[in-house]
This record gives structure tokens, sequence and C-alpha cells, in this order.
């Protein structure tokens, strides 16, 4: 009966922990959209720039268009935020007991980002609608950008991990913080990796700066309302927080922390610790470095020919990949100068 009791207290806190993580997401979004409001008043001379919302989308009456699937419709986009969960389940930052550990977790998690990716775009595509077509080629082609600088920096630092001698699983989650590795690596693989974050951070998906990681911007497809557009529009900002979450792990100095709090006495209170201070920091990366990445590929991008745009995130790709491998090579003349 004790093992029951105790099974359940850790189930309902890891369902704690993710919801936590769900409510950290639509308020980080929330607080962000007010400092965009903010500053489009100030330039605009006080003009309010109109906004919707969470809660008063879900307030209104659910509203298809006539062209819908209504039953795909209407509960697709509860399964796609489904699947969010269970890569927010699979998160050794979102809960204490994660249902993946099997040493190639990471690669897990992008497949459930791609389920969760081909709910929506289901969802999407059964409105029916030219609004609902755009909007879902919009996010498979961001997702696609997202999906091949994250894939390409799994691969790299697994390759790095391998030759800087990791014992454990290289595609493991837990192998991927970076701190501990930065002393002993040159300025090319920092700037690698470095590089490799900020290609990932630009690529979050997003219609626009100004709109945040909203799905659908204020105003489009005013016939598709109510409960069903509030889960998409939590899905595409979960989405991006999840993502975040993720990259911000590869350079929170997780060891150092824990550390600090051995040293100064502090015994189970450091792993909280450690969980508060971290989704601070994602927090901050959602407020502040992703729409800096943002605007400043944006601003590179309209600098290069209209034809040659869509090259730039596919080069600095590369380029942090080949930094990583000759910080690869490096290690490997090092061994065999022993």
């Amino acid at each position: 009966m004790i093992d029951l009791f105790s099974m359940v207290f850790k189930y309902f806190n890891a369902w704690l922990l993710m919801g936590f993580a769900l409510v950290a997401a639509i308020v980080t979004e929330k607080l962000y959209l007010l400092l965009v409001s903010a500053v489009q008043r100030k330039r605009m001379g006080g003009v309010r720039v109109p906004r919707r919302g969470l809660r008063a989308i879900f307030r209104l009456e659910i509203g298809l268009p006539e062209t819908a699937a209504v039953n795909i419709a209407l509960y697709g986009p509860s399964l796609a935020i489904a699947s969010l969960m269970t890569v927010c389940a699979s998160l050794p930052f979102c809960t204490f007991i994660p249902i993946i550990d099997n040493g190639s977790d990471l690669i897990q998690l992008v497949q459930f980002l791609l389920l969760s990716e081909v709910f929506a775009l289901i969802s999407l595509y059964a409105l029916g609608t030219g609004t609902g077509n755009e909007v879902a080629r919009s996010q498979m082609r961001n997702m696609l950008r997202l999906l091949v600088p994250l894939v390409a920096c799994y691969a790299s630092l697994a390759s790095f991990f391998t030759k800087n001698g990791l014992d454990s699983d290289p595609f493991s989650l837990n192998s991927f913080s970076m701190t501990g590795h930065f002393a002993s690596m040159s300025a090319w693989g920092i700037c690698g990796v470095l590089l490799l974050v900020f290609v990932i951070l630009s690529q979050i998906p997003h219609r626009s700066v100004t709109a945040g990681s909203a799905l659908f911007i204020h105003g489009e497809s005013p016939e598709f309302e109510g409960a069903p557009r509030g889960m998409l529009q939590i899905w595409s900002v979960f989405r991006a927080f999840i993502v975040i979450s993720i990259v911000t792990y590869i350079l929170f100095p997780a060891d150092m922390i824990a550390t600090l709090s051995e040293g100064l006495g502090i015994s189970w209170r450091g792993q909280a610790l450690n969980f508060v201070i971290f989704w601070l920091a994602v927090v901050a990366s959602r407020l502040v470095l992703v729409p800096a990445c943002w605007l400043i590929v944006q601003a590179a991008e309209s600098r290069i020919p209209k034809p040659f745009r869509g090259s730039l995130i596919p080069i600095l790709t590369v380029a942090a990949m080949m930094l990583l491998w000759y910080e690869g090579i490096l290690l490997s003349q090092e061994a065999a100068s022993f």
C-alpha cells in the first residue's frame, strides 16, 4: 500500500511539473506580447494594437468553416497538444520520473515533435480553407527549417562527446550539458556550439516577430473560432517553449549549481534551485534571446539577394558542424600525442 501511494505521489508530482511548464509557456508568451504591444504603442504615438488573448478565444462559441471536416478540426488540436505533453513527460527537467531514458531519448523526442506536427497539420488542412492551407504550408517550412539545425546539433555534439571519451549514451539529453566541456574546448568548438544555438533559436517557428509564436495572427481566419483555435494557439506556443528549453539545457550549468548548493549546505533544495533557475533561464531566453535571433537573421536575409535568402541558415548550420568537426580533429590529435 505504501508503494502504491508513493507511486501515485510521484506521478502526481510529474503531472504537476508538466502543468507548470505549460503554464510557464503561456504566461511567458503573454508577457512577450505585452512587451511588444508597449513598444508598438510607443512607436505609433499611443495607438493601441488590437490583440485577443487565449482566455477570450476559449470563451467564444466554437465556429468552423462550412468546408471543414468537423471531427478532425474539433479533435485534432487536442491530439497535437497530447503529443507535446508526451515530449514534456520525457524531459528530465520537466519531471523527476521521465518516461524515456534509454540512451536515445533525443531522437525519440524529435519523433514525438513530428507526431505533434502531423496532428496540427491535419487539423489545419481539415478546415478546408485557403488560409488554413497556407498556414499549414508555412508551418511545414518552418518546422523543416527548425529540425534540420536541431538534428545537426544532436549529431555534431554526439560525435564530439564520443571523441571526448563519453562513457554513457551520446544521444541522451542528460549528456548534452556543455558547460562542463567548455573548459577543455578550443575557441573553434565553442564558436560551433554557440553558432548552432543561435541558428536553432532563430528558427523557432513564428509568423512574425510582433505576433510571437502564435499560429494565427489576430483577425486571420475569423470563421475559425473557439476552443479548437485556442488549442492550436497553445500548441504553437508550447512547442516553441519546449524547443527553447532543450536548447537552454545545452548551455545551462546544472552541475555548477549543484556543486554550489552542496557547498552551501543545501541538500534536497539543490534540485529545486536547479529547477527554478533553469526555467527562469528559459523564460529569459524566450523574452530576449529568441526575438534577438529573429531580428538578426531577418536583418541578415534582407541584405542578401532574394533568390539566395533561403541558403543563409543551411550555410550557418554547415559552418557550425564544420567547426565542431574540426574540434573533434583537435581532440584526436591530442589523444594521439599521448
